[in-house]
């Protein structure tokens, strides 16, 4: 593993002295966001049914496959330190891209709903855009959001807090003035006349003009960063990570800032840039979490102190959620590549270099096998232990949303509308593909004993198992389109649904599929 930057906590709470740290959040230059994919230029439909290549050999070991999906500004930054016949070269070959896929793919649908338990009451995590809703289960009415409708009244971060009461505590003063300043403390927020209320207090306290002047900026440093922490996050693209006891939602934004929620009130344990954008989500395993960036990198943070673990370079953006199986880490990568990693130590152990074209779903473990789709139109199987690949199957367009693997067998979605089904051993067809009609980018889901599936256009169906063929009820029109992942609840048969209109839809999977529930989020 080498060494690497650091994630930068917002006012640099935590220096990491061991490493480089990533500029102030004030020198990054944002971009905004790229909408949902909608209509920019979805590669067309190609072939019909399945090729099978069933082959073993080895993963080829560092190699650098291309890299199709990469900014074309980016790419020309490249190309002006390259020789004139290598500029030629690869320009000619984005011109042959662009004429086959049209323009590079960019993020699509937001963040899948996340469910917490909170108590004894069932909270939904629902994103759309650049906010994120608590919905109780049934309602409407989001018992917070974030980022909040009234800064006035939302306070600066526990990690913020925990930081100024050190710095009071190590004033040289009595308790009364201490006492002051915590009350103060305790009444900060991000806008309104609670800061300079602070900085009043301050100066009336008995401490060093030194000392006083050091506080005073401090507070002036965390207000404004927090402040803007929170401003302009432009989208919520990524899986919403959930402690183990439920009491943390970790939240990824594609102007690559990172929260840590509580999630009964919203309100923000830590905040760490990484000056990134991000597209992918949070995997929260033992406490810690996993993400990783556009930047070519992937994090491991301690979920409580956010404090890095270890940093791992790619050779391209990763666009996924990492997946956290036993001692392992995999992560796929747009430079066509699956990683697996260290868990502990993020040390690369393995790398399957095989996809032509760039990987942007998530892998899936199961069983010895990981299993990850890519933009070459190919979903492969690899080997957990070495990843030298078991098989491969090819479809008519990219594998972009994440597999399912149950029973035996493998059920992948691709933009080309089918969805496919084939043994997990082998990579056999074990039925013909499901034609949905629309190009699926939603990660499929199972409830109630089959296969829950929505495409593009806002049609879901609910396939069996074992023959592919639609449940009564199929396909059900639930909106106008779906792009998110869809997310099986506790009770194996409700299923919650983001589409790309602001709202939460849910599904009962029980049965026949049902006329979906609508609750809108707040405008």
């Amino acid at each position: 593993m080498e060494t690497a930057p650091s994630v930068v906590g917002l006012g640099q709470f935590r220096a990491n002295v061991s490493r480089e740290t990533l500029p102030h959040p004030a020198t990054k230059v944002a971009t905004d966001p790229p909408l949902p994919l909608r209509e920019r230029g979805w590669p067309e439909a190609g072939g019909e049914g399945l090729t099978h290549h069933n082959v073993s050999r080895e993963t080829v070991a560092l190699r650098a496959p291309s890299r199709p999906f990469v900014e074309p500004r980016r790419r020309l930054r490249v190309l002006r330190g390259s020789k004139p016949h290598a500029a030629i070269v690869a320009i000619a070959a984005l011109a042959l891209l662009a004429a086959a896929c049209g323009k590079p793919p960019g993020p699509a649908g937001w963040a899948p709903a996340q469910p917490v338990k909170i108590d004894a009451a069932q909270v939904i995590l629902v994103a759309h855009r650049a906010k994120l809703y608590a919905l109780p289960e049934g309602s409407s009415n989001p018992n917070w959001q974030f980022p909040p409708k009234d800064k006035n009244a939302y306070a600066v971060s526990s990690e913020a807090n925990d930081d100024l009461t050190a710095r009071i505590d190590a004033l040289s003063i009595d308790a009364t003035p201490k006492s002051d300043l915590k009350r103060k403390l305790a009444d900060l927020r991000l806008a309104g006349p609670t800061k300079d209320d602070f900085k009043k207090t301050v100066d009336t306290t008995g401490a060093p003009d030194a000392d006083k002047s050091a506080l005073k900026s401090r507070i002036d440093d965390i207000v404004t960063t927090e402040n803007s922490a929170i401003n302009n996050l432009k989208a919520m693209y990524g899986d919403i990570g959930v402690s183990s006891d439920g009491k943390t939602a970790y939240l990824t934004t594609f102007r690559g800032v990172v929260f840590a929620l509580d999630t009964s009130s919203g309100a923000t344990r830590w905040i760490r840039d990484t000056h990134d954008e991000i597209v992918g989500g949070v995997a929260v395993d033992n406490g810690t979490v996993y993400f990783g960036t556009k930047g070519n990198r992937v994090y491991a943070l301690d979920g409580k102190t956010a404090e890095q673990t270890w940093s791992f370079g790619t050779k391209g953006e990763v666009w996924a959620t990492p997946t956290v199986d036993g001692d392992g880490v995999y992560v796929t990568s747009l430079d066509g590549s699956v990683y697996a990693l260290d868990k502990a130590t993020g040390n690369q152990r393995w790398r399957f270099a095989g996809p032509a074209s760039g990987v942007a779903s998530r892998a899936v473990v199961a069983g010895d096998a990981v299993y990850a789709g890519a933009f070459d139109n190919k979903l492969y199987s690899m080997k957990k232990s070495d990843g030298t690949l078991n098989w491969s199957i090819k479809a008519g367009n990219w594998f972009w949303a994440a597999p399912v693997v149950s029973g035996g067998a493998v059920y992948a979605a691709s933009l080309d509308g089918k969805v496919y089904a084939v043994d997990a051993a082998t990579g056999d067809q074990k039925w013909a593909p499901f034609d949905t009609g629309s190009a699926v980018r939603a990660g499929p889901t199972i409830a109630g004993g089959g296969l829950v599936v929505a495409s593009r256009n806002g049609r879901v169906n609910k396939l069996d198992l074992a023959t592919g063929q639609p449940s009564e009820g199929s396909p059900l029109t639930a909106a106008s389109t779906i792009l998110s992942d869809l997310v099986t609840a506790v009770d194996g048969k409700t299923v919650y649904v983001v589409p790309d209109s602001a709202a939460l839809l849910v599904l009962d999977a029980s049965g026949a599929l049902q006329a979906p529930g609508s609750y809108p989020l707040p405008q």
